[in-house]
């Protein structure tokens, strides 16, 4: 993983990489997401996309099944990317997948290199967001778009802060049940070790989707649009276009 990624959160994504698709993975609603993206994101035959914060490859195998698509995959996490490969290696996909081992922060592909830029459920781990979302206006083509997929979550403010707590502790209540249910004890496990993270602010920055839009607009996107996760009120996927 890059320099600037915690030690303690290297440990963390490391050790998660390995279980992963078979707890959190298996929640439906984390699909539900994955598929709207794809789906809102227009993406067409021949299309460079751009899976920023890729993990084990759920999103960017989802674009190949929806068409043939070419696609470049980062991640900070050696150990997601491993098990990434390993997918791209069973499926004979290699001619489609490029895995590059860096962080969003660090990325560095110039301009117009992409049609669709996507991120989902990732960037919640970056603190300093202004400076990605402009990396990603740059490297966006002309009328390309940038997909985020993420939580619709404020965790801003003093961690000391009741009426914040508050807040985190409704949206983790609800995603406890799904994680038990759907993935069962690992997977709330995880989600409980999640959850502390958000409260502490200790490698989680979530913030809400009207601060996303904010975002892309002062970079320089044209048109930003906000579309709700049916069934799921936290979960939300925002379209911008250059």
């Amino acid at each position: 993983m890059m320099e600037h990624v915690s030690k303690d959160n290297r440990e963390w994504f490391g050790d998660w990489a390995n279980e992963y698709d078979n707890t959190l993975g298996k929640v439906k609603r984390h699909h539900k997401l994955l598929d709207l993206v794809v789906k809102v994101s227009g993406v067409k035959r021949n299309d460079q996309v751009l899976d920023s914060g890729c993990g084990t490859g759920l999103l960017s195998l989802k674009f190949l099944n929806k068409t043939d698509c070419n696609i470049t995959a980062i991640d900070s996490s050696s150990q997601m990317l491993r098990i990434f490969e390993e997918k791209i290696e069973l499926c004979n996909l290699a001619g489609h997948i490029h895995c590059i081992e860096k962080s969003a922060e660090d990325m560095d592909f110039g301009s117009n290199q992409f049609d669709i830029i996507a991120a989902t459920v990732a960037l919640h781990h970056v603190k300093f967001k202004e400076p990605v979302i402009k990396k990603f206006f740059t490297s966006v083509n002309g009328g390309g778009r940038f997909i985020l997929g993420e939580i619709d979550l404020d965790t801003t403010g003093k961690p000391d802060d009741p009426v914040r707590l508050s807040g985190i502790l409704n949206f983790l209540t609800k995603e406890f049940e799904l994680a038990m249910k759907e993935g069962g004890v690992q997977a709330f496990e995880r989600m409980y070790d999640n959850g502390k993270k958000h409260i502490l602010n200790d490698g989680e920055y979530s913030i809400g989707f009207g601060q996303w839009e904010r975002l892309c607009r002062n970079a320089g996107f044209k048109n930003v649009e906000v579309h709700p996760l049916e069934g799921f009120e936290w979960f939300k996927v925002l379209v911008a276009t250059k």
